[in-house]
């Protein structure tokens, strides 16, 4: 009986009590139907009365309670319960009330009659509790009563359909039930009392490749099983019939006939939605509109979002969101990672498919900003400092993506040896150091990403050399005038005239 049905209902509930943590229902208030039971079984027999007897339990006094028999498929004789209804000491934890009246010979006749109570809460929820009963003469040799114990009208069902009842006879003897199937295009309600059959048509024989399933037994309840998995999604006409084995019957049966949804095909999931990104305060959705049921479409869909984040916290869920519809979910880039999200859609009749999807959100790097006494320095920079002592240096002004901003961790180190840790910090130099250093900031996000900026630190002191090049290169302009003067001087030599003797 479609026991996977009730795995979605369990799962919304848990989802209720997460969200509901420590509330509970009010016991006045359960929102469970009522419950009817009744003192006769089915089967009984009289030839002049039958007195009805039993309880009610609800959260409070029903609106409306009364009782009605047919017979032959037609309703002729009832009464109000609502009126003559007594509260009694519960034995449960939700308020009884007793109710009884006679059934007799003289308003029924001679029938196979079904007894049925009623109960109506103040929502319009409508509760019925049948039993089939004989009323008999002293003569009367082929009666047969046939019940289905539940409805299942429209269900959905996968795999195996099993359907339980109580059939028999009065007189007592040998009955089949026999379960057989057909296409059909939609709801064929089932009747509360059955439809006369005759069961010639029954397969006697039990060959089995005309039926689906049947059974022979001495009569009363029954549960029968039904494979339907190797059947086609679709509307599926289901025929209950039952018959006597004695020849006094004259091939005379009942039968109930109702149609249910086959739905041995699970969900189909079909997600879109990112596979990397790069970390920012951008939400990502992931989008299932078009999961479906193959026949059924995309209605009564339970939805249940898993995600994790295998990089940071293994195979822990880190969010859980489920619903009815709940289609889509988004995800916030603030946090990078490698991470997985898991999709499982449960179809009303309680089939189910998973789905699992994989995407990276990279981390954004910091950028490293970097102040030395109010200056704004720049990567690679050489600073002159004008106090040795109490020099301020400041990276507050370091930038991140949202999430990582204000875990920024800031690590200073001089000539590669850790320094200092914070972001802002007071400076000074050690005497006995050289006159120029390396200082490094080191900018770290929460996952580890780095930012790095370095400059050059001079100490206040410190005496420049003169530098050799501007040296030579003075000796080497005064040589070159040197020479060029000399040439001219011996130039202007050759030229003096000579006279001749």
């Amino acid at each position: 009986m479609m026991k996977r049905h009730w795995v979605a209902i369990l799962l919304s509930l848990t989802a209720l009590l997460l969200v509901c943590n420590g509330v509970q229902s009010s016991p006045t208030n359960s929102g469970d139907p009522a419950l009817i039971s009744i003192d006769i079984e089915n089967g009984e027999y009289s030839m002049d009365s039958i007195i009805f007897s039993g309880i009610i339990e609800e959260d409070v006094e029903p609106n409306e309670v009364f009782w009605r028999v047919s017979k032959d498929g037609t309703v002729f004789d009832g009464g109000d319960l609502t009126i003559s209804l007594e509260e009694i000491v519960s034995t449960s934890s939700r308020p009884q009330w007793s109710w009884s009246f006679e059934l007799t010979f003289l308003a029924t006749g001679e029938c196979a009659c079904y007894v049925s109570v009623h109960t109506i809460d103040e929502d319009g929820m409508e509760v019925i509790e049948t039993r089939v009963v004989f009323m008999v003469q002293e003569n009367t040799t082929e009666l047969i009563g046939f019940l289905l114990h539940e409805d299942q009208s429209g269900a959905l069902v996968d795999s195996m359909i099993s359907i339980s009842g109580w059939l028999g006879t009065y007189p007592e003897g040998e009955v089949g039930v026999e379960i057989s199937g057909s296409l059909t295009q939609g709801l064929i309600q089932s009747p509360q009392t059955p439809q006369d059959f005759q069961c010639e048509y029954l397969d006697l024989d039990g060959d089995q490749s005309t039926t689906s399933s049947e059974l022979w037994y001495s009569g009363g309840n029954f549960e029968l099983d039904w494979d339907i998995s190797e059947k086609l999604d679709g509307w599926l006409e289901v025929r209950v019939l039952g018959c006597s084995l004695d020849q006094y019957f004259d091939d005379f049966g009942k039968s109930h006939k109702f149609s249910i949804r086959v739905n041995n095909q699970p969900p189909v999931i079909k997600i879109s939605g990112i596979d990397f990104a790069i970390e920012d305060d951008t939400w990502h959705t992931f989008d299932a509109t078009l999961t479906e049921d193959p026949y059924w479409g995309r209605t009564d869909m339970y939805y249940v979002w898993t995600l994790r984040r295998p990089s940071h916290t293994g195979s822990l869920p880190i969010d859980v969101q489920m619903g009815d519809d709940l289609n889509t979910y988004s995800i916030s880039g603030t946090q990078s990672g490698s991470y997985t999200l898991s999709l499982t859609v449960y179809d009303k009749g309680g089939l189910s498919s998973e789905q699992v999807v994989k995407f990276d959100i990279e981390n954004t790097i910091p950028v490293a900003s970097l102040m030395i006494d109010g200056e704004s320095i720049i990567d690679g920079q050489e600073v002159r400092l004008s106090n040795p002592s109490n020099t301020q240096l400041d990276a507050t002004d370091s930038t991140d993506t949202i999430n990582d901003a204000a875990g920024l961790r800031c690590i200073w180190l001089l000539d590669n040896v850790p320094l200092y840790e914070g972001c802002e910090r007071s400076f000074s130099w050690v005497e006995g150091d050289d006159y120029r250093a390396i200082l490094t900031l080191e900018v770290i996000d929460d996952d580890g990403g780095l930012a790095t900026l370095s400059v050059e630190l001079v100490h206040p002191d410190e005496v420049k050399p003169f530098p050799m090049a501007l040296v030579i290169f003075a000796l080497s302009a005064l040589f070159l005038t040197y020479a060029m003067v000399s040439r001219m001087r011996g130039d202007n030599e050759q030229r003096i005239p000579k006279w001749k003797p």
